[in-house]
């Protein structure tokens, strides 16, 4: 029985290629996007989650209540071991820096040197190719590298008991450890690791790193935040009443943590994820839909086949394992083509992702179930509906001629349903290129142009180097550089209106130095900027952004105070005596930038060139750099590279959507093209009437193309107020946005409006063509 099934369902196939072909492409595509975008989503989702007790690791960070967020301070990690009951393993890890290893006479930057202690490998599955986990970090010259690391400096040997100089400290570290290869969804990329040391110098409350603690049970983070407090009270933790304890769940970092603290600032995006599983979904779900409908509309070409079977005795769950048969074949070949698919667009989602992504279905069980498991659920998916559908057709009234095909509401809908997640694609693609376009193009309130970014030697006074580098041919200004020209700003608050009722808000800050507005093109509005030589800039002076002077809602600014936090983080009182456009470098913080004055703290700078011969000048830099500063590599970047970096994430993501609409309009297209093929076909009988009554060409391909177009038209108005929902709450986490226009909506409409004329044109025509004297003979 079985086996009639199969060679029933391979002549079927055999004698429809048309549909064969349109639903095997269609199903190979959504499934081939579905399994890099679910490939995609589960490396996102199981970040840090390879470490074997990872649902018993916790991290602990201190928050001031002014919004300072550092780690934890030694004397309470030491009480919590005794006070805090299940507390196993505790460690210390620090933010992570960038090492500069003295190696062959030369001075080489390698990124991802953190300081930890020994427990770090109890609490984390870091396992170590070379060394013991249990002694790999005891003494203080202890460093554990990473295989990369041995391979670069090592040739690849065993460099256990060899040493390596880090002019970061001018220390010699003897190599204790070798890591294996850490998995690339780890927070943690460590290329060394050296112990805190065990004498250290300074107030002990001076927090040296985060903590992280290993439980024998999951525990309840904020009764534990709680109890934190009271433990820095009894440990006569000084400013403890302005401190919180945070204590989060170490699994949950990457996507549900706003704070990243390591060197390489690794932290996910779980919008992003979100909406790419819904896009999977999605076009799985229109590959499926396209199979439901065609395989409806090609059942009425069947009638007399399923008639025959049922008076010659066959059930309606004959007819439906028939088609189940039918369509698990189909689905067969099309999740094995869909593999290869995905195996040969890797490359290409790895490029976009920035990820090291791999299927090797051989060597990973998950990949090769998953890919597996489709087969069963897309055949339940795409084909029960149509097998219920054809099983129920009365053989009676198929012999008759009267079984009714129907007003086809249910693939009307469809085609509608799948238009519009087309739509919603489309809208979203360009919305996001819109909003790309503007980081790129719209007005930063800076002037990017010709100005670098580098790291002032720590060894050299502020002014001395600024006096050195003006003094280069082609330099012009030398200041202070805000930090880190990103996508968030640190932020503070500005209090207002002392005298009567205090006023609050959160305010992004930046240390700055004489001339920065100068160099960065920065308009002053209103007041002026800092001046040289005036002590009370210096110490009692503030600029502020249009934004701020906008929330202060003071007829004139100038002259007025307001409290902020000075580089010591003590509350002082400044005058303001300027507003400035506002800068729009942060793309995330909703706070607006306010820009203060101290020539303290630098240690970034601008270095702003004259527009001509720039490559020649930063040659010059670097030679008086080396002469100068030769214990200090030169490391250098464009200002307008560093802020191209902030919006690269939002640029692939909407490379990626702008791929998953194209593949939605192919899938879309193909489903329409299978369709309407059959539909028309059924048409052909009314078509040749029309024509002996007179209807000319061009009104008959009107009339078989306007019925797709009504739908296309009702999939829109389903589509615009969905995608300006979404659309709408995405762009509000910009400081610099764009408005959604209507031109975006009639633009995806128009591609979608000329997808589905050139999709059923030939068919149309083809029909309206037709001979009517051959199309009633034959009926």
């Amino acid at each position: 029985m079985l086996k009639s099934y199969f060679i029933t369902t391979l002549r079927s196939l055999k004698k429809n290629p048309v549909f064969t072909l349109v639903n095997v492409i269609g199903l190979s595509v959504g499934v081939a996007a579905f399994v890099l975008i679910t490939l995609f989503v589960r490396d996102e989702i199981t970040y840090d989650k390879f470490h074997t007790k990872v649902d018993r690791i916790y991290r602990g960070i201190s928050v001031h209540e002014r919004g300072f967020v550092f780690g934890m301070a030694d004397p309470v990690i030491d009480q919590m071991k005794s006070k805090i009951p299940g507390l196993e393993k505790a460690a210390r890890i620090d933010f992570g820096t960038r090492a500069i290893l003295k190696y062959k006479d030369e001075l080489v930057f390698e990124d991802e040197l953190y300081t930890a202690d020994p427990e770090l490998f109890q609490i984390f599955d870091f396992p170590l190719l070379y060394g013991n986990e249990n002694d790999a970090l005891i003494a203080d010259n202890n460093l554990v590298i990473s295989k990369h690391i041995m391979n670069k400096y090592f040739e690849g040997k065993n460099p256990l008991g060899q040493s390596l100089k880090f002019a970061n400290n001018d220390q010699s570290y003897v190599i204790s450890g070798v890591l294996e290869d850490i998995p690339d969804n780890s927070r943690f990329q460590f290329n060394f690791i050296k112990t805190f040391p065990k004498a250290t110098a300074g107030s002990p409350w001076q927090p040296k790193g985060l903590f992280y603690g290993l439980f024998s049970t999951p525990i309840n983070t904020e009764e534990l935040s709680v109890r934190l407090k009271e433990i820095a009270k009894e440990s006569g933790y000084p400013g403890v009443d302005q401190i919180n304890f945070l204590i989060e769940d170490f699994g949950d970092l990457y996507l549900e943590s706003e704070r990243s603290f390591t060197a390489s600032g690794v932290s996910g995006d779980k919008q992003f994820i979100n909406i790419f599983a819904i896009v999977g979904l999605l076009l799985l779900s229109i590959a499926c839909i396209n199979y439901i409908n065609s395989a409806t509309a090609k059942s009425f070409s069947r009638l007399k086949e399923i008639g025959v079977r049922k008076v010659a005795g066959a059930n309606n769950g004959h007819i439906q394992k028939q088609f189940l048969i039918e369509t698990f074949v189909l689905t067969l070949i099309s999740v094995a083509i869909a593999a290869g698919l995905a195996e040969i667009c890797l490359p290409l989602v790895n490029q976009l992702s920035g990820k090291h992504l791999t299927l090797d279905y051989f060597n990973n069980p998950f990949n090769l179930a998953f890919i597996l498991g489709l087969v069963p659920l897309i055949t339940l998916l795409a084909g029960l509906y149509p097998s219920v559908f054809v099983s129920r057709f009365n053989a009676l009234k198929i012999f008759r001629g009267g079984q009714s095909q129907g007003k086809g509401t249910l693939r009307k809908s469809l085609v509608v349903f799948q238009f519009a997640i087309t739509l919603v694609l489309v809208f979203g693609t360009l919305i996001i290129k819109n909003q790309v376009k503007l980081f790129k193009s719209g007005d930063l309130g800076i002037n990017p142009e010709g100005v670098l970014i580098t790291a002032k030697p720590r060894s050299i006074d502020f002014p001395v180097f600024k006096s050195l580098l003006e003094g280069v041919g082609g330099v012009e200004k030398v200041v202070s550089s805000p930090l880190p020209y990103g996508q968030s700003a640190s932020q503070m608050p500005l209090n207002w209106n002392m005298d009567t009722e205090k006023e609050e808000m959160l305010v992004s800050y930046s240390w700055t130095t004489l001339d920065f507005g100068k160099a960065l093109g920065i308009k002053i509005l209103q007041g002026r900027d800092f001046e040289e030589g005036n002590s009370d800039d210096f110490n009692n002076s503030i600029l502020i952004s249009q934004a701020i002077a906008k929330k202060l809602a003071w007829e004139n600014p100038l002259g007025k105070s307001v409290e902020v936090f000075n580089d010591k983080y003590e509350l002082t009182s400044r005058r303001i005596i300027g507003v400035y456009q506002d800068i729009n470098v942060y793309l995330k913080t909703g706070a607006p930038m306010n820009v203060m004055f101290s020539s303290n703290q630098v240690y970034n700078v601008n270095i702003k060139l004259a527009d001509q011969s720039q490559e020649e000048t930063i040659a010059k830099i670097t030679k008086t750099w080396n002469e100068e500063f030769g214990e200090t590599p030169f490391e250098v970047s464009y200002l307008e590279d560093r802020l191209a970096a902030n919006y690269e994430k939002e640029e692939r993501f909407g490379q990626i959507f702008n791929y998953f609409s194209w593949l939605a309009i192919l899938i879309a297209a193909l489903g329409t093209f299978g369709l309407s093929a059959y539909t028309i076909a059924q048409k052909y009988k009314e078509i040749g009437i029309r024509k002996v009554l007179g209807a000319s060409v061009s009104g008959i391909v009107v009339r078989l193309i306007s019925n797709y177009v009504l739908l296309i038209l009702v999939a829109m108005f389903i589509a615009v107020p969905v995608s300006y929902y979404f659309m709408s709450g995405w762009l509000q986490d910009f400081n610099l946005r764009v408005s959604i226009s209507p031109l975006v909506f009639l633009s995806g409409f128009g591609l979608a409006l000329l997808v589905v004329i050139l999709t059923i044109g030939y068919e149309s025509i083809k029909a309206a063509l037709s001979n009517p004297v051959d199309i009633l003979r034959n009926e």
